[in-house]
């Protein structure tokens, strides 16, 4: 969480702070709930999840910018989604394949 504290501290404008600011402590609250419903197995799910889904952001942030120089924005998202998709996949399916 001080990481995402660190950054949102760097970043210009400031409405964005909270978003990273947030982002730790709504997915904390939110396996702890998970964890107290349904038990541990299903809070390693969801915790291999958002483990998935920041793989898949971190590479649909790298790919759309250079796609965006050379494409149309319909066309390089939905190029980015697919990164983000494929990246997502690899994350998640061994491990909860297991």
């Amino acid at each position: 969480m001080v990481a995402f504290a660190l950054l949102s501290e760097g970043l210009v404008p400031k409405r964005f702070a909270g978003l990273f600011s947030a982002a730790p402590a709504v997915a904390i609250a939110g396996l702890t709930i998970v964890l107290l419903d349904k038990g541990a197995h299903d809070a390693h799910q969801n915790a291999v999840g958002m483990l998935a889904g920041s793989a898949g952001m971190i590479a649909y942030a790298a790919a759309v910018v250079p796609l965006l120089r050379r494409l149309r924005a319909s066309r390089a998202a939905l190029l980015a989604l697919t990164a983000w998709t494929a990246m997502a996949a690899v994350v998640a399916v061994p491990v909860l394949a297991s």
